[in-house]
């Protein structure tokens, strides 16, 4: 399209300052009467290019010219960076080129304000992350092997829709063939998935993202945790939900999904916790606890 050529002239002009017919001929692989119909657009439009002979000659812009930002405020300028620059961190590499290029429009000069470690993922993992993201981009159906919170596995045929991050974790946010609803998935618990040539035509509406035990009952928990355990209850937990006491411990009430992966969690804190309620979950970790010593006994 002209206007795509267009733009992309004004862009190489910006950076090159100066360009002969002929590389943009090359370039945009178009005839050199094209190149200057196009310049003729250009300068209709009110852009200060123009064309010299000679040694040094070729199509050039003013000297300073920046292009015209009056339809965009500084304000809105930085937010638009600012936002490329996030998408850029969370493993959208190929957004630098368009920064850059906005950044050279802008006038300004790229200011990394946000970086996201993906240490944490081995290979497979961001291979899988890609994946979804190109699924999503591209509104193809994946598949894959689901684990859930209690290990049992289970194959999925999904419309991905979101990337979603939420306290410390990712999670695909998409339609479940399987259960005909929307559910989320953690991504570190997808296997062997794969992005099938299967377009769907499924649109993202304004649903309120649930975690994936939103419809399951939950359970209050009340339990006293050691004062040692002060980087895990500020980390973990909401200010509303922890209690500091006068001897320096932590009271906590928290609402959960009652499952293996609670008794695990409540467990990890080993001598450092107290639980109050409920007194079934007390009883089921003192069993737990038991059988454990039985092990090395």
């Amino acid at each position: 399209m002209q206007i795509n050529r267009l733009f992309e002239t004004v862009y190489i002009l910006l950076n090159k300052k100066n360009v002969t017919a002929k590389e943009l001929a090359d370039h945009f692989e178009v005839s050199i009467r094209t190149v200057y119909r196009d310049i003729e657009a250009l300068m209709f439009a009110g852009i200060p290019v123009y064309s010299s002979r000679g040694k040094n000659g070729g199509i050039k812009l003013l000297e300073d010219y920046v292009l015209d930002k009056s339809i965009i405020s500084k304000s809105e300028q930085n937010d638009i960076l600012y936002a490329l620059q996030s998408l850029k961190a969370a493993n959208y590499p190929e957004i630098g080129e368009t920064l850059s290029k906005l950044n050279t429009i802008f006038n300004k000069s790229s200011v990394d304000w946000i970086e996201v470690d993906f240490s944490g993922y081995n290979e497979v993992q961001k291979k899988i992350f890609e994946n979804i993201k190109n699924a999503i981009l591209n509104r193809k159906v994946v598949n894959f092997e689901y684990y859930n919170s209690n290990g049992i596995k289970s194959k999925r045929s999904a419309e991905p829709l979101k990337l979603w991050f939420k306290i410390k974790a990712w999670y695909l946010y998409a339609f479940c063939r399987k259960n005909s609803e929307m559910r989320t998935f953690k991504i570190t618990r997808i296997k062997n998935l794969q992005v099938t040539e299967e377009i769907f035509e499924r649109l993202v509406e304004k649903i309120p993202l649930k975690n994936e035990y939103s419809e399951t009952e939950t359970v209050k928990v009340i339990f006293e945790a050691d004062k040692s355990q002060a980087y895990r209850i500020y980390d973990e937990f909401s200010q509303e939900n922890i209690k500091k006491k006068e001897n320096g411990n932590f009271e906590v009430v928290t609402e959960n999904v009652e499952n293996e992966w609670l008794y695990g969690y409540l467990l990890s804190f080993g001598e450092n916790i107290k639980i109050f309620e409920p007194l079934r979950i007390k009883n089921i970790l003192s069993e737990k606890i038991e059988k454990m010593k039985s092990n090395y006994k």
